[in-house]
Protein backbone atom coordinates (compact mmCIF):
# COMPACT_ATOMS: atom_id res chain seq x y z
CA UNK A 1 0.00 0.00 0.00
CA UNK A 2 1.66 3.27 -1.27
CA UNK A 3 1.74 6.57 0.47
CA UNK A 4 2.32 9.39 -1.24
CA UNK A 5 2.96 13.38 -0.59
CA UNK A 6 0.47 15.14 -1.60
CA UNK A 7 1.95 19.30 -0.22
CA UNK A 8 4.64 20.39 1.26
CA UNK A 9 4.34 24.06 3.55
CA UNK A 10 7.88 25.48 3.51
CA UNK A 11 7.55 26.99 6.80
CA UNK A 12 10.93 29.18 6.37
CA UNK A 13 12.37 28.33 9.71
CA UNK A 14 15.16 26.32 10.94
CA UNK A 15 13.09 23.27 12.87
CA UNK A 16 9.57 22.32 12.83
CA UNK A 17 9.60 21.09 16.67
CA UNK A 18 5.73 19.57 17.04
CA UNK A 19 2.67 19.90 15.12
CA UNK A 20 -1.31 19.62 16.83
CA UNK A 21 -4.50 19.44 14.03
CA UNK A 22 -7.35 21.29 16.10
CA UNK A 23 -9.97 18.76 16.95
CA UNK A 24 -12.70 20.74 15.32
CA UNK A 25 -11.49 23.22 13.28
CA UNK A 26 -9.21 23.08 9.65
CA UNK A 27 -6.35 24.92 11.64
CA UNK A 28 -2.92 22.91 12.05
CA UNK A 29 -0.51 24.79 14.99
CA UNK A 30 3.53 24.24 14.45
CA UNK A 31 5.91 24.77 17.16
CA UNK A 32 9.17 26.17 15.78
CA UNK A 33 12.57 26.57 16.39
CA UNK A 34 12.31 30.36 15.80
CA UNK A 35 10.48 31.01 19.38
CA UNK A 36 6.99 31.24 17.53
CA UNK A 37 3.70 29.15 16.79
CA UNK A 38 2.52 28.88 13.36
CA UNK A 39 -1.22 28.24 11.97
CA UNK A 40 -1.81 26.95 9.07
CA UNK A 41 -5.66 26.57 6.97
CA UNK A 42 -6.08 22.57 6.51
CA UNK A 43 -8.25 23.92 3.65
CA UNK A 44 -5.53 26.04 1.55
CA UNK A 45 -2.45 24.73 3.57
CA UNK A 46 -1.91 28.28 4.06
CA UNK A 47 -0.54 30.52 7.19
CA UNK A 48 -3.21 32.38 8.84
CA UNK A 49 -1.62 33.31 12.54
CA UNK A 50 1.36 33.39 13.92
CA UNK A 51 2.03 33.84 17.50
CA UNK A 52 5.14 35.44 18.73
CA UNK A 53 7.14 37.97 20.94
CA UNK A 54 6.01 36.39 24.39
CA UNK A 55 8.56 33.14 24.24
CA UNK A 56 12.53 33.92 24.63
CA UNK A 57 13.46 30.44 23.25
CA UNK A 58 12.00 27.71 20.93
CA UNK A 59 8.59 26.64 21.06
CA UNK A 60 8.88 23.09 21.77
CA UNK A 61 4.87 21.63 21.66
CA UNK A 62 1.91 22.96 20.65
CA UNK A 63 -1.80 21.46 22.12
CA UNK A 64 -5.55 23.00 21.50
CA UNK A 65 -8.02 22.98 23.96
CA UNK A 66 -10.64 20.31 22.98
CA UNK A 67 -13.80 22.22 24.32
CA UNK A 68 -13.31 25.88 24.04
CA UNK A 69 -16.87 27.37 24.40
CA UNK A 70 -17.72 29.52 21.41
CA UNK A 71 -17.75 27.55 17.86
CA UNK A 72 -15.16 30.32 16.81
CA UNK A 73 -12.94 30.28 19.65
CA UNK A 74 -9.49 28.59 19.58
CA UNK A 75 -7.02 27.94 22.39
CA UNK A 76 -3.61 26.98 21.91
CA UNK A 77 -1.20 26.41 24.88
CA UNK A 78 2.49 26.34 23.56
CA UNK A 79 5.73 24.99 25.59
CA UNK A 80 9.07 26.56 25.71
CA UNK A 81 12.53 26.21 25.92
CA UNK A 82 12.65 29.25 27.96
CA UNK A 83 10.85 27.00 30.73
CA UNK A 84 7.06 28.80 30.20
CA UNK A 85 3.80 27.74 29.11
CA UNK A 86 1.79 30.20 27.14
CA UNK A 87 -1.86 29.80 26.07
CA UNK A 88 -3.39 31.54 23.43
CA UNK A 89 -6.80 32.83 22.17
CA UNK A 90 -8.81 33.83 18.83
CA UNK A 91 -11.29 35.26 19.98
CA UNK A 92 -14.64 34.61 18.41
CA UNK A 93 -15.09 38.53 17.86
CA UNK A 94 -11.61 38.70 16.31
CA UNK A 95 -12.35 36.00 14.15
CA UNK A 96 -12.71 36.34 10.24
CA UNK A 97 -14.54 34.01 8.27
CA UNK A 98 -12.31 33.77 5.64
CA UNK A 99 -9.18 32.47 7.53
CA UNK A 100 -7.27 30.20 4.82
CA UNK A 101 -8.55 31.45 2.16
CA UNK A 102 -6.86 33.45 -0.40
CA UNK A 103 -6.91 36.02 -3.72
CA UNK A 104 -5.04 35.63 -6.73
CA UNK A 105 -1.92 37.02 -5.65
CA UNK A 106 -2.10 34.35 -2.59
CA UNK A 107 -1.51 36.60 0.57
CA UNK A 108 -3.22 36.16 3.46
CA UNK A 109 -3.86 38.62 5.76
CA UNK A 110 -2.75 36.76 9.49
CA UNK A 111 -5.10 36.84 12.56
CA UNK A 112 -4.17 38.76 15.34
CA UNK A 113 -4.50 36.31 18.64
CA UNK A 114 -4.16 36.74 22.57
CA UNK A 115 -1.34 36.03 24.98
CA UNK A 116 -3.39 35.64 27.80
CA UNK A 117 -1.64 33.62 30.35
CA UNK A 118 2.08 32.82 31.27
CA UNK A 119 2.48 29.68 33.34
CA UNK A 120 5.83 29.35 35.06
CA UNK A 121 7.56 27.35 37.76
CA UNK A 122 9.31 24.51 35.93
CA UNK A 123 13.17 25.23 36.41
CA UNK A 124 14.10 24.37 33.33
CA UNK A 125 13.23 23.41 29.57
CA UNK A 126 9.34 22.49 29.16
CA UNK A 127 9.27 19.33 26.62
CA UNK A 128 5.37 19.04 25.91
CA UNK A 129 2.34 20.57 27.10
CA UNK A 130 -1.21 18.86 26.52
CA UNK A 131 -4.68 19.70 26.92
CA UNK A 132 -7.22 16.90 28.78
CA UNK A 133 -10.32 14.97 27.39
CA UNK A 134 -12.56 17.73 28.85
CA UNK A 135 -10.13 20.96 28.36
CA UNK A 136 -10.07 21.04 31.87
CA UNK A 137 -6.53 20.55 33.19
CA UNK A 138 -3.07 21.39 30.82
CA UNK A 139 -0.43 19.06 31.70
CA UNK A 140 2.99 19.93 31.19
CA UNK A 141 6.49 18.23 31.26
CA UNK A 142 10.57 19.57 31.47
CA UNK A 143 14.01 18.59 31.89
CA UNK A 144 13.44 19.55 35.42
CA UNK A 145 12.04 15.52 35.32
CA UNK A 146 8.55 16.89 36.86
CA UNK A 147 5.31 16.78 35.57
CA UNK A 148 3.00 19.88 35.93
CA UNK A 149 -0.79 19.95 36.29
CA UNK A 150 -2.50 22.82 35.67
CA UNK A 151 -6.61 23.68 36.21
CA UNK A 152 -7.75 26.78 34.32
CA UNK A 153 -11.23 28.83 34.80
CA UNK A 154 -13.84 29.51 31.81
CA UNK A 155 -11.57 32.59 30.39
CA UNK A 156 -8.78 30.54 30.31
CA UNK A 157 -6.80 33.40 31.84
CA UNK A 158 -6.23 32.11 35.67
CA UNK A 159 -4.33 29.02 35.99
CA UNK A 160 -3.87 27.09 39.22
CA UNK A 161 -1.25 24.34 40.03
CA UNK A 162 -2.52 20.94 41.16
CA UNK A 163 0.15 19.00 41.29
CA UNK A 164 3.88 18.51 41.04
CA UNK A 165 4.40 15.07 40.10
CA UNK A 166 8.37 14.33 40.89
CA UNK A 167 8.45 10.21 40.49
CA UNK A 168 10.53 10.47 37.22
CA UNK A 169 14.32 10.09 37.55
CA UNK A 170 15.29 12.11 34.39
CA UNK A 171 13.68 14.39 32.18
CA UNK A 172 10.41 14.03 30.93
CA UNK A 173 9.81 14.23 27.14
CA UNK A 174 6.46 13.88 26.66
CA UNK A 175 2.89 13.64 28.17
CA UNK A 176 -0.46 12.01 26.89
CA UNK A 177 -3.91 12.54 28.08
CA UNK A 178 -6.43 9.57 27.63
CA UNK A 179 -9.28 10.23 25.49
CA UNK A 180 -12.27 9.69 27.61
CA UNK A 181 -10.69 9.44 31.00
CA UNK A 182 -9.04 11.81 32.84
CA UNK A 183 -5.40 9.55 32.90
CA UNK A 184 -2.50 11.03 32.03
CA UNK A 185 0.94 9.05 30.66
CA UNK A 186 4.52 10.75 30.81
CA UNK A 187 7.26 9.54 29.17
CA UNK A 188 10.93 9.99 30.13
CA UNK A 189 14.90 10.07 29.62
CA UNK A 190 14.83 7.41 31.85
CA UNK A 191 13.54 4.62 29.55
CA UNK A 192 9.93 4.61 31.38
CA UNK A 193 6.06 5.45 31.26
CA UNK A 194 4.27 6.49 34.06
CA UNK A 195 0.85 6.76 34.03
CA UNK A 196 -0.85 9.39 36.65
CA UNK A 197 -4.46 10.46 37.82
CA UNK A 198 -6.70 11.73 40.62
CA UNK A 199 -7.10 9.84 43.91
CA UNK A 200 -8.66 11.78 46.38
CA UNK A 201 -7.75 15.30 45.80
CA UNK A 202 -4.44 14.04 44.99
CA UNK A 203 -2.36 13.14 42.00
CA UNK A 204 -0.88 10.03 42.37
CA UNK A 205 1.26 7.70 40.24
CA UNK A 206 -1.13 4.69 39.27
CA UNK A 207 1.46 3.05 37.40
CA UNK A 208 4.57 2.56 35.62
CA UNK A 209 4.82 0.40 32.25
CA UNK A 210 8.75 -0.99 32.08
CA UNK A 211 9.99 -2.28 28.76
CA UNK A 212 12.15 -0.21 26.87
CA UNK A 213 15.93 0.12 26.87
CA UNK A 214 16.61 4.04 26.48
CA UNK A 215 14.53 7.26 25.73
CA UNK A 216 11.22 6.81 25.50
CA UNK A 217 10.44 9.94 23.23
CA UNK A 218 6.45 9.68 22.50
CA UNK A 219 3.19 7.94 23.70
CA UNK A 220 -0.43 8.22 21.91
CA UNK A 221 -3.28 6.45 23.76
CA UNK A 222 -5.56 4.75 21.18
CA UNK A 223 -8.58 6.95 20.79
CA UNK A 224 -10.74 3.61 18.89
CA UNK A 225 -11.10 1.90 22.37
CA UNK A 226 -13.85 0.49 24.17
CA UNK A 227 -14.93 2.32 27.25
CA UNK A 228 -12.78 1.66 30.20
CA UNK A 229 -10.30 0.07 27.87
CA UNK A 230 -7.41 1.48 27.38
CA UNK A 231 -4.09 1.14 25.12
CA UNK A 232 -1.45 3.15 24.49
CA UNK A 233 1.76 3.56 22.11
CA UNK A 234 5.30 4.48 22.69
CA UNK A 235 8.92 5.15 20.61
CA UNK A 236 12.09 5.16 21.77
CA UNK A 237 15.85 5.50 21.14
CA UNK A 238 15.92 1.66 21.47
CA UNK A 239 14.25 1.90 17.68
CA UNK A 240 11.30 0.25 18.76
CA UNK A 241 7.57 0.76 18.80
CA UNK A 242 5.37 -0.66 21.17
CA UNK A 243 1.82 -1.19 21.81
CA UNK A 244 0.85 -1.47 25.68
CA UNK A 245 -2.35 -2.32 27.23
CA UNK A 246 -4.20 -1.95 30.72
CA UNK A 247 -4.93 -5.30 32.01
CA UNK A 248 -6.69 -4.28 35.04
CA UNK A 249 -7.08 -1.89 37.85
CA UNK A 250 -7.16 -1.99 41.66
CA UNK A 251 -7.76 0.27 44.51
CA UNK A 252 -9.84 3.19 46.17
CA UNK A 253 -12.49 0.87 47.50
CA UNK A 254 -12.00 2.02 51.06
CA UNK A 255 -13.72 5.10 52.79
CA UNK A 256 -12.72 8.13 50.43
CA UNK A 257 -12.01 10.80 53.84
CA UNK A 258 -9.21 8.94 54.49
CA UNK A 259 -6.18 10.50 52.42
CA UNK A 260 -5.12 8.34 49.57
CA UNK A 261 -1.45 8.13 51.12
CA UNK A 262 -2.95 6.17 54.03
CA UNK A 263 -5.42 3.91 52.31
CA UNK A 264 -4.64 0.58 51.96
CA UNK A 265 -5.70 0.50 48.17
CA UNK A 266 -4.53 2.88 46.47
CA UNK A 267 -5.31 3.11 42.60
CA UNK A 268 -3.31 0.73 41.11
CA UNK A 269 -2.93 -0.06 37.32
CA UNK A 270 -1.35 -3.28 35.44
CA UNK A 271 0.14 -2.37 32.05
CA UNK A 272 1.28 -5.20 29.99
CA UNK A 273 2.74 -4.83 26.77
CA UNK A 274 0.96 -6.02 24.02
CA UNK A 275 3.04 -5.96 20.86
CA UNK A 276 6.38 -4.74 19.12
CA UNK A 277 5.68 -3.47 16.14
CA UNK A 278 7.80 -4.51 13.22
CA UNK A 279 10.92 -2.98 13.44
CA UNK A 280 11.56 -1.00 10.45
CA UNK A 281 13.79 2.28 11.94
CA UNK A 282 17.56 2.24 12.15
CA UNK A 283 17.43 5.38 14.75
CA UNK A 284 15.85 6.64 17.64
CA UNK A 285 12.00 7.20 17.05
CA UNK A 286 11.12 10.54 17.65
CA UNK A 287 7.27 10.72 17.31
CA UNK A 288 4.19 7.98 16.93
CA UNK A 289 0.94 8.86 16.30
CA UNK A 290 -2.48 6.61 16.41
CA UNK A 291 -5.37 7.48 14.54
CA UNK A 292 -8.33 7.90 15.62
CA UNK A 293 -10.14 6.94 12.45
CA UNK A 294 -8.54 4.22 10.80
CA UNK A 295 -7.06 2.86 13.92
CA UNK A 296 -3.33 3.25 12.12
CA UNK A 297 -0.47 3.92 13.53
CA UNK A 298 2.63 6.08 12.15
CA UNK A 299 6.37 6.59 13.57
CA UNK A 300 9.02 9.31 12.42
CA UNK A 301 12.52 9.34 13.54
CA UNK A 302 16.00 10.29 13.28
CA UNK A 303 16.60 8.13 10.44
CA UNK A 304 13.98 10.27 7.93
CA UNK A 305 11.71 7.21 7.75
CA UNK A 306 8.23 7.03 7.60
CA UNK A 307 6.48 3.91 8.76
CA UNK A 308 2.31 3.69 8.23
CA UNK A 309 1.32 0.01 10.35
CA UNK A 310 -2.07 -1.54 10.37
CA UNK A 311 -3.32 -4.30 13.14
CA UNK A 312 -4.14 -7.76 11.56
CA UNK A 313 -5.57 -8.83 14.82
CA UNK A 314 -5.21 -8.01 18.77
CA UNK A 315 -1.68 -7.65 19.03
CA UNK A 316 -0.57 -8.41 15.89
CA UNK A 317 0.77 -5.53 13.49
CA UNK A 318 1.86 -5.06 9.77
CA UNK A 319 3.71 -2.37 8.18
CA UNK A 320 1.31 -1.41 4.91
CA UNK A 321 3.40 2.06 3.96
CA UNK A 322 6.60 3.55 4.27
CA UNK A 323 8.74 6.36 2.85
CA UNK A 324 12.35 6.61 2.94
CA UNK A 325 13.84 10.14 3.32
CA UNK A 326 10.63 11.60 3.64
CA UNK A 327 12.00 15.08 4.67
CA UNK A 328 14.97 14.75 2.19
CA UNK A 329 17.98 14.05 4.57
CA UNK A 330 16.31 15.39 7.64
CA UNK A 331 15.66 13.83 10.84
CA UNK A 332 11.90 13.99 11.04
CA UNK A 333 11.03 15.20 14.78
CA UNK A 334 6.84 14.86 14.80
CA UNK A 335 4.43 13.15 12.79
CA UNK A 336 0.48 13.38 13.70
CA UNK A 337 -2.76 12.16 11.75
CA UNK A 338 -5.56 14.32 11.07
CA UNK A 339 -8.72 14.43 8.80
CA UNK A 340 -8.93 15.38 5.46
CA UNK A 341 -10.39 19.16 4.60
CA UNK A 342 -11.56 18.96 1.48
CA UNK A 343 -13.50 22.46 1.17
CA UNK A 344 -11.14 25.52 -0.31
CA UNK A 345 -14.62 27.70 1.17
CA UNK A 346 -13.69 30.48 3.36
CA UNK A 347 -16.01 28.98 5.99
CA UNK A 348 -14.93 25.30 6.25
CA UNK A 349 -17.63 23.12 5.01
CA UNK A 350 -16.52 20.23 3.11
CA UNK A 351 -17.83 19.97 -0.43
CA UNK A 352 -20.32 17.03 -1.26
CA UNK A 353 -20.04 15.62 2.14
CA UNK A 354 -23.20 13.19 1.52
CA UNK A 355 -21.87 12.10 -1.72
CA UNK A 356 -18.56 11.32 0.11
CA UNK A 357 -19.95 10.15 3.30
CA UNK A 358 -19.44 6.51 2.10
CA UNK A 359 -15.35 6.71 1.81
CA UNK A 360 -15.06 8.99 4.98
CA UNK A 361 -12.86 6.30 7.00
CA UNK A 362 -10.50 6.72 3.84
CA UNK A 363 -10.31 10.63 4.44
CA UNK A 364 -7.44 11.37 6.59
CA UNK A 365 -3.86 12.88 5.93
CA UNK A 366 -0.38 12.37 7.55
CA UNK A 367 1.50 15.75 8.84
CA UNK A 368 4.58 15.34 9.14
CA UNK A 369 7.43 18.27 10.36
CA UNK A 370 11.36 18.16 10.56
CA UNK A 371 14.60 19.57 10.73
CA UNK A 372 14.38 21.19 7.61
CA UNK A 373 11.56 23.12 8.33
CA UNK A 374 9.06 21.71 6.08
CA UNK A 375 5.42 20.69 6.97
CA UNK A 376 4.71 17.81 4.55
CA UNK A 377 1.10 16.31 3.69
CA UNK A 378 0.93 12.52 3.06
CA UNK A 379 -2.15 10.17 2.14
CA UNK A 380 -2.14 6.44 2.75
CA UNK A 381 -3.54 5.34 -0.70
CA UNK A 382 -6.01 2.89 -0.37
CA UNK A 383 -6.08 0.33 -2.99
CA UNK A 384 -9.88 -0.53 -4.44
Amino acid sequence: MPIKQVHSIPAHVDRIWNLAPHPKLPLLAAATSDKSAQIYSLNTYFPVAQLDGNHKRSIRSVSWKPSSGRQSEAVLATASFDGSVGVWIRDSEQYSPNFGSTGDSGNVGLEEWEFVAALEGHENEVKCVDWSCEGTYLASCSRDKSVWIWEADEDNEEFECLAVLQDHTQDVKHVAWHPNEDLLASASYDDTIRLWREDDDDWVCSGEIIGHRSTVWCIDFDKTTAEGKARLVSCSADETVRVWSRQSMTGNTSTRDIPSTFRSDPISENWQQEAILPQRHSGPIYAVSWSGQSGRIVSVGADGLLVVYQEVKTGEWTVIAEEEDAHSVFEINTAVWSKKWKSTSPHGQEVDKEKDESNQEQEEIIITGGDDGNINIWEVMVQK
